[in-house]
């Protein structure tokens, strides 16, 4: 943003160098009127005269009669000082109940420090608390048991290879076609659909499913990355929202994966849409809660030896978890509140 259309206040002081200190000593022993002193180094009068009740002591002539005198380095010892302990104080222990509280969520629960902030600042359930920003702080000062190597996020490495091929084909109607309204989470029963896998070799996979307005989840355990696999897991959805389930699932966006490759006739309900070739981020919702998913579930780990219990308690951790984007509220609040539009208008 240019200076011209920015709404932030700047700031144009600067403290004293100590070099300017030492200009100021000089002008002093040659005799300067003050005033003069500060136009020559550039200062304000005001800022010149606190300087002197700084860095001015009292001194002992030769014949025993005391004289006041500014010295430059005395003012730079007592700038240097004061500038120790300027700091607001923490608030250790003003909101300690607080930190233990954050160091459970973030330990424990697996919870980001910004969902516990900004979740207590919705519930209002914490009388003293700390900002995100300063709970960060206190985690790169030691001052808290949390470490950078509990933070998920703050230690990942990027490892993933970028591929241009240009020539693979879309399997249906191109996301291209998906009207406004979806793309811009205006309505609620739009999905985004992936499976994710263990090993490569065959054999279970989980299909995940996610609500692009509320971004609630579903996953599922499938027999495997295939065309039943996926209708079996709509067959399961079907069956647990009944004859709401039209109305839940109103269109999916999918991947060009080929287990997909008969999404369109596995899902007449609604309208299905590709997303272009090697352009995961035209799901973020879905690659995004993927990855949360490889908390629980490591790459690499055999789906079929996942219990049902860690499915489920995966799904109901990232469907509970309190998100910014939310304004701190969970994906598992606002999908009940669409649900039960859904029943009063029925």
């Amino acid at each position: 943003m240019s200076k011209k259309h920015s709404t932030t206040n700047i700031r144009n002081f600067k403290h004293l160098t100590a070099f300017q200190r030492g200009q100021i000593q000089a002008l002093l022993k040659e005799g300067l009127p003050k005033t003069r002193i500060a136009q020559k180094i550039g200062i304000a009068r005001s800022t010149l005269y606190e300087e002197l009740k700084r860095g001015t002591v009292e001194q002992m002539n030769s014949d025993l009669t005391k004289r006041r005198e500014y010295f430059a380095d005395t003012g730079q010892l007592v700038y240097e000082e004061h500038r120790t302990v300027c700091r607001k104080p923490y608030k250790v222990d003003v909101a300690s109940d607080f930190l233990r509280h954050i160091e459970r969520a973030v330990l424990e629960d697996r919870l980001s420090p910004d969902a516990v902030c900004g979740r207590a600042k919705l519930t209002g359930e914490s009388a003293e608390t700390v900002c995100t920003k300063t709970v960060y702080n206190y985690i790169d000062l030691g001052i808290i048991r949390i470490k950078s190597i509990d933070l998920p996020l703050r230690v990942r490495r990027n490892n993933k290879r970028h591929h241009c091929r240009q020539n693979r084909r879309i399997l249906g109607e191109s996301i291209e076609n998906r009207p406004d309204a979806v793309n811009e989470r205006q309505e609620f029963g739009h999905w985004e659909i992936d499976t994710v896998v263990g090993q490569r070799t065959a054999g279970e996979v989980l299909l995940t499913l996610d609500e692009r307005m509320t971004r609630r989840r579903h996953i599922i355990k499938i027999p495997g990355k295939t065309k039943a696999g996926v209708a079996a897991g709509l067959d399961l959805l079907r069956q647990t929202y009944g004859d709401n389930f039209a109305k839940v699932f109103r269109s999916i966006t999918s991947d060009n994966g080929s287990e997909f490759n008969g999404l369109a006739d596995a899902f007449k309900e609604g309208c299905v849409y590709f997303a272009h070739p090697y352009s995961s981020g035209e799901r973020g919702t879905n690659e995004k809660q993927n990855s949360l998913v490889r908390r629980f579930i490591p790459k690499g780990k055999d789906i079929a030896t996942v219990s049902d219990y860690t499915v489920q308690k995966t799904e109901d951790w990232i469907n509970n978890l309190p998100r910014k984007i939310l304004g701190y509220r969970t994906s598992e609040e606002l999908f009940q509140e669409q649900l039960n539009h859904i029943a009063s208008a029925a």
